[in-house]
């Protein structure tokens, strides 16, 4: 009976451990993250946005640290201001919550007050409120 259970046990941890993402190396997430930012900084409109959306995933399903992409902030934060479609935009505001640094968040909110774009500003007022929500601290901006 007991080999049963450990048995049990065996498949279960093996089964759990196997399901966890394979994280990549130091060297490979500095080179990764490099390679966004220079994708984020490039003069190609769909480079902006794939590379903005490809930093989100990556943080969002436990591959990168938020630590390990946070070299990308201030592209994030230029084309978040910058960007010439609001498609780009909208990916580097989605970017910049899923970093998760004060100084993106509160960007974030002041596109969602003052941006004239309705569309890129109604998608940073829910990041905006769902990163407070989430982390339960205090709105800065209110709407």
């Amino acid at each position: 009976m007991k080999a049963f259970f450990f048995i049990v046990l065996l498949l279960f941890s093996v089964q759990t451990l196997s399901a966890q993402p394979a994280g990549f190396s130091a060297e490979k997430k500095s080179a990764i993250a490099n390679n966004l930012v220079k994708a984020i900084n490039s003069e190609n409109t769909g480079l902006h946005t794939s590379g903005a959306i490809v930093l989100a995933d990556l943080i969002n399903e436990s591959y990168m640290d938020r630590g390990d992409a946070s070299k990308a902030m201030i592209p994030l934060l230029r084309l978040l201001k910058n960007g010439e479609t609001e498609k780009e935009r909208i990916a580097a505001a989605v970017a910049l919550y899923q970093l998760g640094n004060p100084i993106g968040i509160f960007q974030l909110g002041g596109v969602a007050r003052f941006d004239d774009n309705k569309k890129v500003a109604a998608v940073c007022k829910n990041l905006y409120y769902t990163y407070h929500t989430l982390n339960g601290t205090e709105y800065l901006v209110s709407f």
